[in-house]
């Protein structure tokens, strides 16, 4: 990813706790890690922060460490060029997750709803007034993505399953409706837990990690890797 030595060794530690508390091989957690940070536009020291971010939105949802990357790898070029941070993200993909929209699908869903609403169809236009939601603030800078998330949950909130499918079918499209039905369908507690997690991540990887090679799987693995050195 055009990282410097120096960068690598900065990054390193994060990535190697992710891919021990994932069960992925380094080499494929190291591209989801690399990938979407440069699409975020973070930095090699931000990796241990990046991979508790994942880990945590890992462990409290119904998804995994790789599904996660494939769904960065359609939405986080367009949601870091929008100034979106990689924690709103991760709790718009986790809250789909739950509802069973994963990998290139959550993606590809988070992706055209963002687009519909970045550059609004007249389809996505009219749901967006008539939900009263807007891409901007007064001053024209672009809402951050949780607020917005909490935004189109409080204006879908109420509606009955026949507006609501409407009003996704045209604010998101028809890729996008099922993961933004995901999104306003979650029940508060659960959207509330994965957040508070996702905000509270610090040393997420590495106590993933820690649990799952604490036992007799982790201890041959351990062994593997002292055998080959």
């Amino acid at each position: 990813a055009g990282w410097k030595s120096e960068e690598m060794l900065d990054g390193l530690p994060g990535i190697m706790n992710l891919a021990a508390a994932s069960g992925e091989d380094l080499a494929g957690v190291s591209d989801i890690v690399t990938d979407a940070m440069s699409a975020f536009k973070l930095k090699a020291s931000d990796a241990a922060m990046f991979s508790d971010v994942l880990a945590a939105a890992a462990t409290n949802s119904n998804t995994n460490v790789g599904k996660l990357g494939y769904s960065f790898k359609y939405v986080a070029p367009i949601a870091g060029a929008l100034g979106y941070s990689i924690q709103d993200v991760s709790i718009a993909l986790g809250t789909m997750a739950d509802s069973g929209i994963k990998a290139e699908q959550a993606g590809t869903s988070m992706r055209e709803l963002l687009n519909r609403m970045a550059k609004p169809t007249k389809e996505s236009a009219s749901a967006m007034e008539e939900l009263g939601l807007s891409f901007t603030d007064a001053e024209g800078k672009v809402i951050p993505l949780r607020d917005q998330l909490k935004n189109i949950r409080a204006a879908f909130a109420g509606k009955d399953t026949a507006s609501q499918a409407r009003l996704a079918a045209e604010l998101a499209g028809t890729e996008g409706m099922s993961g933004l039905l995901a999104i306003v369908n979650q029940s508060e507690d659960k959207f509330n837990k994965l957040t508070d997690a996702i905000d509270n991540s610090q040393g997420a990887a590495k106590k993933m990690a820690d649990t799952r090679l604490n036992n007799l799987s982790g201890d041959l693995e351990y062994l593997s890797g002292d055998w080959d050195t």
